[in-house]
Protein backbone atom coordinates (compact mmCIF):
# COMPACT_ATOMS: atom_id res chain seq x y z
CA UNK A 1 0.00 0.00 0.00
CA UNK A 2 1.38 3.41 -1.00
CA UNK A 3 0.08 6.50 0.83
CA UNK A 4 0.86 9.98 -0.43
CA UNK A 5 0.24 12.71 2.12
CA UNK A 6 0.92 15.58 -0.28
CA UNK A 7 -1.08 14.89 -3.45
CA UNK A 8 -0.11 18.20 -5.03
CA UNK A 9 3.60 17.85 -4.33
CA UNK A 10 5.74 16.97 -7.34
CA UNK A 11 7.51 13.67 -7.08
CA UNK A 12 11.27 13.80 -6.59
CA UNK A 13 12.07 13.23 -10.28
CA UNK A 14 9.87 16.13 -11.41
CA UNK A 15 11.02 18.51 -8.68
CA UNK A 16 13.09 21.38 -10.06
CA UNK A 17 14.06 22.93 -6.74
CA UNK A 18 17.57 23.45 -5.48
CA UNK A 19 19.55 20.47 -4.37
CA UNK A 20 21.59 20.80 -1.18
CA UNK A 21 24.74 21.04 -3.27
CA UNK A 22 23.32 23.82 -5.48
CA UNK A 23 22.08 25.68 -2.40
CA UNK A 24 25.52 25.56 -0.77
CA UNK A 25 27.22 26.55 -4.02
CA UNK A 26 24.97 29.55 -4.63
CA UNK A 27 25.05 30.83 -1.06
CA UNK A 28 28.81 30.47 -0.99
CA UNK A 29 29.00 32.24 -4.33
CA UNK A 30 26.88 35.04 -2.91
CA UNK A 31 29.52 35.48 -0.20
CA UNK A 32 27.70 38.41 1.26
CA UNK A 33 28.31 40.17 4.52
CA UNK A 34 26.42 43.21 5.62
CA UNK A 35 29.62 45.19 5.85
CA UNK A 36 30.31 44.50 2.18
CA UNK A 37 26.92 45.95 1.35
CA UNK A 38 27.64 49.16 3.17
CA UNK A 39 30.81 49.89 1.26
CA UNK A 40 28.97 52.11 -1.20
CA UNK A 41 31.07 50.87 -4.13
CA UNK A 42 29.94 51.98 -7.53
CA UNK A 43 28.58 49.52 -10.10
CA UNK A 44 31.15 50.68 -12.60
CA UNK A 45 34.04 49.77 -10.27
CA UNK A 46 33.67 46.04 -11.04
CA UNK A 47 36.14 44.94 -13.68
CA UNK A 48 34.22 41.77 -14.56
CA UNK A 49 30.99 43.38 -15.70
CA UNK A 50 30.45 46.30 -18.03
CA UNK A 51 28.00 49.16 -17.58
CA UNK A 52 25.23 47.51 -19.62
CA UNK A 53 25.53 44.32 -17.56
CA UNK A 54 25.50 46.40 -14.37
CA UNK A 55 22.30 48.13 -15.49
CA UNK A 56 20.76 44.78 -16.32
CA UNK A 57 21.74 43.38 -12.91
CA UNK A 58 20.23 46.42 -11.22
CA UNK A 59 16.93 45.87 -13.02
CA UNK A 60 17.10 42.14 -12.25
CA UNK A 61 17.65 42.65 -8.49
CA UNK A 62 14.78 45.16 -8.40
CA UNK A 63 12.54 42.65 -10.17
CA UNK A 64 13.48 39.75 -7.88
CA UNK A 65 12.90 41.77 -4.68
CA UNK A 66 10.62 44.69 -5.57
CA UNK A 67 10.08 47.14 -2.73
CA UNK A 68 8.95 50.32 -4.50
CA UNK A 69 8.60 53.29 -2.23
CA UNK A 70 10.48 51.48 0.53
CA UNK A 71 14.03 50.84 -0.67
CA UNK A 72 16.16 53.49 -2.31
CA UNK A 73 18.02 52.97 -5.57
CA UNK A 74 21.27 53.12 -3.58
CA UNK A 75 20.27 49.94 -1.68
CA UNK A 76 19.95 48.04 -4.95
CA UNK A 77 23.14 49.59 -6.33
CA UNK A 78 25.07 48.35 -3.28
CA UNK A 79 23.87 44.82 -4.03
CA UNK A 80 24.96 45.06 -7.67
CA UNK A 81 28.33 46.40 -6.53
CA UNK A 82 28.70 43.36 -4.27
CA UNK A 83 27.80 41.02 -7.14
CA UNK A 84 30.46 42.76 -9.25
CA UNK A 85 33.02 42.47 -6.46
CA UNK A 86 32.27 38.76 -6.06
CA UNK A 87 32.63 38.30 -9.82
CA UNK A 88 36.00 40.09 -9.75
CA UNK A 89 37.20 37.67 -7.07
CA UNK A 90 35.96 34.53 -8.82
CA UNK A 91 36.54 34.42 -12.62
CA UNK A 92 34.52 31.21 -13.02
CA UNK A 93 31.41 32.69 -11.42
CA UNK A 94 31.99 35.89 -13.44
CA UNK A 95 31.87 33.85 -16.66
CA UNK A 96 28.67 32.09 -15.48
CA UNK A 97 27.12 35.45 -14.59
CA UNK A 98 27.97 37.03 -17.95
CA UNK A 99 26.71 33.98 -19.84
CA UNK A 100 23.51 34.01 -17.78
CA UNK A 101 22.88 37.70 -18.43
CA UNK A 102 23.44 37.10 -22.14
CA UNK A 103 20.84 34.28 -22.06
CA UNK A 104 18.33 36.56 -20.33
CA UNK A 105 18.83 39.22 -23.00
CA UNK A 106 18.57 36.60 -25.73
CA UNK A 107 15.27 35.33 -24.29
CA UNK A 108 13.95 38.87 -23.99
CA UNK A 109 14.90 39.66 -27.58
CA UNK A 110 13.22 36.46 -28.79
CA UNK A 111 9.98 37.16 -26.90
CA UNK A 112 9.68 40.94 -27.04
CA UNK A 113 12.28 42.22 -29.51
CA UNK A 114 13.99 44.30 -26.79
CA UNK A 115 16.81 43.80 -24.31
CA UNK A 116 15.66 42.80 -20.83
CA UNK A 117 16.62 46.10 -19.18
CA UNK A 118 14.49 48.03 -21.71
CA UNK A 119 11.27 46.10 -21.06
CA UNK A 120 8.83 48.44 -19.36
CA UNK A 121 6.25 45.81 -18.34
CA UNK A 122 7.20 44.28 -14.97
CA UNK A 123 5.18 41.12 -15.73
CA UNK A 124 7.09 40.63 -18.99
CA UNK A 125 10.41 40.98 -17.16
CA UNK A 126 9.25 38.52 -14.51
CA UNK A 127 8.26 36.06 -17.25
CA UNK A 128 11.72 36.29 -18.79
CA UNK A 129 13.41 35.75 -15.42
CA UNK A 130 11.26 32.72 -14.59
CA UNK A 131 12.92 30.85 -17.49
CA UNK A 132 16.22 31.00 -15.57
CA UNK A 133 15.16 30.91 -11.91
CA UNK A 134 16.69 27.48 -11.22
CA UNK A 135 20.05 28.18 -12.81
CA UNK A 136 23.17 28.72 -10.70
CA UNK A 137 23.93 32.28 -11.87
CA UNK A 138 20.37 33.35 -11.08
CA UNK A 139 20.48 31.77 -7.63
CA UNK A 140 23.79 33.53 -6.95
CA UNK A 141 22.22 36.90 -7.77
CA UNK A 142 19.09 36.03 -5.82
CA UNK A 143 20.91 35.03 -2.64
CA UNK A 144 23.24 38.02 -2.80
CA UNK A 145 20.20 40.28 -3.07
CA UNK A 146 18.38 38.39 -0.32
CA UNK A 147 21.17 38.86 2.21
CA UNK A 148 21.85 42.39 0.98
CA UNK A 149 18.28 43.42 1.77
CA UNK A 150 17.01 41.25 4.62
CA UNK A 151 20.28 40.83 6.54
CA UNK A 152 21.19 44.52 6.34
CA UNK A 153 20.66 46.23 9.71
CA UNK A 154 20.44 49.64 8.04
CA UNK A 155 17.43 48.47 6.02
CA UNK A 156 15.54 46.78 8.89
CA UNK A 157 13.92 50.01 10.16
CA UNK A 158 12.44 50.60 6.69
CA UNK A 159 10.52 47.33 7.11
CA UNK A 160 9.56 48.18 10.69
CA UNK A 161 11.78 45.46 12.11
CA UNK A 162 13.60 46.43 15.31
CA UNK A 163 16.09 43.57 15.24
CA UNK A 164 16.70 40.98 17.91
CA UNK A 165 14.93 41.53 21.23
CA UNK A 166 16.64 38.80 23.25
CA UNK A 167 19.24 41.17 24.64
CA UNK A 168 16.48 43.64 25.56
CA UNK A 169 14.31 41.25 27.58
CA UNK A 170 12.42 39.65 24.70
CA UNK A 171 9.40 40.82 22.69
CA UNK A 172 7.11 41.02 25.74
CA UNK A 173 9.08 44.07 26.90
CA UNK A 174 10.00 45.36 23.44
CA UNK A 175 7.74 45.29 20.45
CA UNK A 176 4.93 42.96 21.55
CA UNK A 177 2.26 45.66 21.69
CA UNK A 178 3.79 48.25 19.38
CA UNK A 179 1.24 47.80 16.62
CA UNK A 180 -0.66 50.90 15.61
CA UNK A 181 -3.14 49.47 13.09
CA UNK A 182 -5.53 47.91 15.66
CA UNK A 183 -7.84 50.36 17.45
CA UNK A 184 -7.34 50.60 21.19
CA UNK A 185 -9.90 48.60 23.16
CA UNK A 186 -11.79 49.56 26.32
CA UNK A 187 -9.84 50.12 29.53
CA UNK A 188 -10.04 47.65 32.42
CA UNK A 189 -12.39 50.00 34.28
CA UNK A 190 -14.74 50.24 31.29
CA UNK A 191 -14.84 46.46 30.92
CA UNK A 192 -15.49 45.95 34.66
CA UNK A 193 -18.29 48.54 34.59
CA UNK A 194 -19.89 46.75 31.63
CA UNK A 195 -19.77 43.36 33.37
CA UNK A 196 -21.09 44.69 36.67
CA UNK A 197 -23.69 46.97 35.14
Amino acid sequence: MNIRFHPFKKNRKEHEGLSRRMFLMTTTMAGVTTSAMLGGASIASAASINEAQGTMLLRMVQDIYPHPGLLELSHYEAIVATIGKNADENPESADDLKAGLAKIDEQSQALYGKPYAELEDADAREGVLRHFQHEGFFQGVRWTAYFGIYDNKDIWPLFGYQGSSVEHGGYIDRGFSDITFVPEGPTLEERMAEVQG
